[in-house]
């Protein structure tokens, strides 16, 4: 009963976001993922250019991957909490390396790499594949306790 809610509520009141358009991208998956991680303590507004920003130089995983540690940190300058650009370049090495340019399509194989948790890999999970995966943060939880 609650999900229905949800899903109505979503389906009238969704803004209409970059990375959820994803026949824009070349990797859907990779988007979700930049995306989810910009968007780490740090409002949509905000994201919405850095995110234009990154992938039009960094369309790919691949391309991330290629790209140098500095010129992701000053790609990031401005949204704080650098750690975060760092675990998207690490992960994308990872991901180029490890498998073969793809994201893992499951919560788990997201949780594999570096700065993925719980909720960033669900959300991924069933954002960019479609799978049902729990996502609770604290808007959720404000939500539900009330």
């Amino acid at each position: 009963q609650i999900s229905e809610g949800l899903v109505k509520w979503y389906a009238e009141n969704k803004r209409d976001l970059p990375w959820r358009d994803q026949a824009r991208w070349p990797q859907p998956a990779y988007a979700v993922w930049v995306s989810e991680m910009m968007l780490q303590q740090t409002r949509v507004q905000t994201v919405l250019d850095y995110f234009d920003r990154w992938m039009a130089k960094w369309p790919t995983v691949q391309a991330l991957a290629a790209a140098s540690e500095e010129e992701v940190n000053e790609m990031w300058s401005g949204l704080g909490y650098y750690r975060r650009a760092r675990f998207l370049l690490q992960g994308a090495k990872e991901v180029v390396a490890k498998h073969g340019g793809e994201l893992p399509d499951t919560a788990e194989g997201l949780k594999s790499l570096p700065g993925i948790g719980e909720y960033t890999a669900g959300a991924i999970a069933s954002i960019a594949f479609n799978k049902q995966e729990p996502l609770v943060d604290g808007n959720v939880i404000r939500v539900l306790s009330r």
